[in-house]
């Protein structure tokens, strides 16, 4: 997956924040499945939040830096980690 079809799918979610979490819950229809919601925590919140500003995984992980201590390998770990997480997440609907 890449930001791209990360943002080609967001409108198949439903989202609300939680402190520094974010809830997502995947929609059938326009039915949420509350049964299969999920939580990020708050990298995958900002990840999430800031795909639309993101072409590829170093814009992702300049951000990452830019907002949190951290350094370019681990930004760069969580990104593909989220990204893989979400592929999974998707094929398993």
């Amino acid at each position: 997956m890449d930001f791209k079809q990360l943002n080609d799918i967001k409108n198949r979610f439903v989202t609300r924040s939680v402190g520094d979490e974010l809830v997502i819950v995947p929609l059938s229809g326009n039915v949420a499945q509350m049964n299969r919601l999920f939580t990020l925590n708050e990298t995958g919140k900002f990840i999430w939040e800031n795909s639309d500003k993101c072409a590829d995984n170093e814009a992702m992980v300049q951000l990452l830096t830019e907002n949190f201590e951290v350094g370019q390998e681990t930004a760069l770990s969580d990104v593909e980690t989220f990204l893989d997480k979400m592929n999974i997440l998707l094929s398993n609907q």
